[in-house]
């Protein structure tokens, strides 16, 4: 038998106050840099086989550590002025951080950081499992390693984590009891994780051609980097790199699989997605178009649905919906007079483990 789950849902106003929280799958040290006020929310679940983390934070963070020998885990980390290893990260993309793997984050803004990690049993299926596909490249290496999940199967995996920790969340504000139910949430992230990383390649090793070319495609990404909410015309980046539209289309063609305007407009709805996680409470979906240049709602909306599978507004709608709507938790009491949160979209009935629940309308 398992033991019950350690979790908590906390707020922090200091950076001091954080330093005091463990990791069961890494080892890490948090300093503060600059003099912004340093605030934060942050919700774990710990069980079985997987970890469960979602951090919503403000201030100059400096993260430095290491991902334990025994374990793997999954990062969406993006925001302002936030980088990972050096790099820049305004944009959601699923980082897979192998066992062992050093790490150096620095988040100078508002950002946010959501994980799901696998150990255990989970660890030990994927390690038979690339062992026994010679051709595929191995998660368990020591290494950063980029997933390739198109953006239908990203939305739903971040959801299913907020959804997760949305009942650590509910657990702490009525003082509940919850643990049966936060273990099998947490189990169920974990599993979706592995079910991706067992289902998919990680990206391939790009065929430079020439390094004429690779030059061509880091110039150009070195441009959008600067240029992170601002559409970039294909004719001025070759106007700055002295190139042919047909040069710079089969550079990227070659190393990305992709023209550059798809390239370039993906990113910005990329990046608007993330500003949908991360700030979707206060801002409207026209703040969030404008902010990275799309003008035409309409055809915005198109887009991001066309990439993700819903609309701009929908996405924002179960992340942050109003406390009677989907995305936000209800306690309901199941026959045997036990809480159990629920989501508005899981019908009235059944929960997350096929029990028979009744709602509890005076709760």
């Amino acid at each position: 038998m398992f033991e019950a789950p350690n979790w908590y849902a906390r707020k922090y106003n200091s950076v001091v106050a954080r330093t005091l929280e463990s990791d069961p799958d890494a080892e890490f040290r948090i300093q503060q840099i600059g003099t912004q006020r340093h605030t934060s929310r942050l919700v774990t679940i710990d069980y079985s086989d997987a970890f469960v983390l979602d951090l919503r934070d403000k201030g100059g963070i400096a993260m430095s550590g290491a991902i334990n020998d025994d374990a793997l885990t999954a990062v969406f980390l993006w925001g302002e002025s936030t980088t990972f290893n050096g790099e820049r990260s305004e944009i959601p993309r699923l980082r897979v951080l192998g066992p062992g793997t050093a790490f150096n984050l620095e988040m100078r803004g508002r950002y946010r950081l959501m994980r799901i990690g696998l150990r255990g049993s989970a660890f030990a299926s994927l390690r038979t499992e690339s062992a026994s596909h010679q051709n595929r490249p191995s998660w368990l290496s020591p290494g950063i390693h980029e997933q390739r999940l198109p953006p239908t199967k990203e939305l739903e995996l971040q959801q299913k984590l907020l959804r997760t920790v949305a009942f650590a969340e509910a657990a702490a504000q009525r003082a509940c009891d919850l643990s049966a139910s936060l273990g099998v949430a947490a189990n169920e992230a974990g599993a979706a994780l592995a079910l991706v990383l067992s289902g998919t390649a990680e990206l391939p090793a790009p065929n430079l051609g020439s390094v004429d070319r690779r030059n061509i495609v880091d110039a150009t990404l070195t441009i959008l980097e600067a240029n992170p909410r601002n559409p970039v015309s294909v004719s001025a980046i070759c106007g700055m790199l002295g190139i042919s539209e047909r040069t710079l289309e089969r550079a990227f063609q070659e190393r990305l699989g992709v023209n550059p305007r798809a390239y370039e407009r993906e990113r910005r709805l990329r990046a608007a997605h993330g500003l949908v996680l991360l700030e979707g409470d206060r801002l409207s979906i026209t703040d969030i178009a404008m902010s990275f240049g799309f003008w035409h709602l309409g055809r915005f909306a198109g887009a991001y649905a066309a990439l993700f599978g819903c609309s701009p507004s929908e996405t924002r709608r179960r992340i942050w919906g109003a406390p009677q709507e989907e995305g936000h938790f209800r306690l309901i009491a199941a026959t045997n007079g036990d809480l159990k949160p629920v989501s508005q979209q899981i019908r009235a009935g059944t929960d997350l483990t096929g029990s028979h629940l009744v709602v509890s309308e005076s709760g």
